[in-house]
């Protein structure tokens, strides 16, 4: 039994005879009777009267049939579905792993509420120069990123975002009691990092250098590539990290970590927003970039809306 034998079912009922079926499915007359007759075969069962002056279905006919138009509707269902999905604007999306963990969660969830039935959104996470090569080959069709000061973002429209500030965190009764530290404070501690190369750690990097010094001063540093372990094991007291305080706030607020600032450091590292210059915006595209700056409770620049 397939859907073809289904139609024709229905068709021979409606039409009221084979013949008419057959004008209307486009096939013979005799396709259509060899149709009917096997799915009399295959459930054993006389599905048409054929007796009268047209075809009426048996009892057992119009049990198949109606769940034949019952099949046929999710078939037909599921062909609108797809073409909706066909239909849809798909919008590839790269941030960092500090805005992803922080923010995205309710960003996606906003947008999806409201365009789920006409958009797809994936995101990736990557660092700076990956989402800009990305966005450079329309891999992405925006960008996120941080710590962007070496970066020639000459190429693309950028938007500015509150920055992300970074801080060193420990837990409390750790030993470190002070909201403001000089460095020899730290370098003592062990240290919890991302791998080398991550944001983080260039933003340490870059502030060792501006006070004279070298991020390899830190000789009790262990790379870890999970930040909830890091977070973790910081707040067993095994050491320090240096983070974005995003990452942590819900920890700074409830009192299981402290914030650290050591003097000559950055206070925050820069976070932008980034296009292909002049990129014509669809709404599912306006609604997105609207989204992410409402989540730092600020207006979408006029900029945006007359590209």
């Amino acid at each position: 039994m397939d859907f073809v034998t289904l139609k024709t079912l229905i068709a021979s009922v409606e039409c009221g005879s084979f013949s008419k079926a057959a004008e209307i499915l486009c096939v013979t007359q005799s396709a259509v009777s060899r149709r009917i007759k096997l799915l009399e075969d295959h459930y054993e069962q006389l599905l048409l009267d054929r007796s009268g002056m047209s075809l009426r279905p048996t009892a057992a006919g119009q049990l198949l049939l109606d769940r034949a138009r019952q099949v046929l509707k999710i078939e037909q269902d599921f062909l609108h579905d797809l073409e909706v999905l066909a239909s849809k604007r798909k919008i590839s999306f790269c941030c960092t792993p500090p805005f992803g963990m922080s923010y995205l969660p309710d960003v996606f969830t906003r947008f999806m509420s409201r365009n789920s039935g006409t958009s797809d959104l994936s995101f990736v996470f990557d660092m700076p120069e990956g989402a800009l090569k990305g966005l450079r080959g329309n891999v992405y069709d925006l960008v996120l990123i941080e710590f962007c000061e070496d970066l020639n973002l000459d190429d693309f429209d950028t938007y500015v975002l509150p920055d992300d500030e970074m801080v060193f965190v420990s837990a409390p009764g750790f030993g470190i009691e002070d909201k403001v530290v000089g460095i020899e404070r730290v370098l003592s501690e062990r240290l919890y990092c991302k791998k080398s190369g991550c944001c983080a750690r260039r933003f340490l990097e870059k502030s060792m250098t501006d006070l004279g010094r070298d991020a390899a001063e830190f000789n009790n540093t262990i790379f870890f590539d999970d930040i909830p372990f890091i977070i973790r094991a910081v707040m067993s007291g095994e050491g320090i990290t240096f983070i974005s305080r995003s990452l942590v706030a819900e920890h700074l607020a409830n009192g299981s970590l402290i914030s650290h600032h050591v003097e000559g450091f950055a206070a925050a590292r820069p976070r932008r927003l980034v296009l292909q210059k002049n990129k014509n915006l669809d709404p599912s595209m306006f609604d997105l970039i609207a989204g992410i700056f409402l989540r730092f409770s600020i207006t979408p620049p006029a900029s945006l809306f007359i590209r």
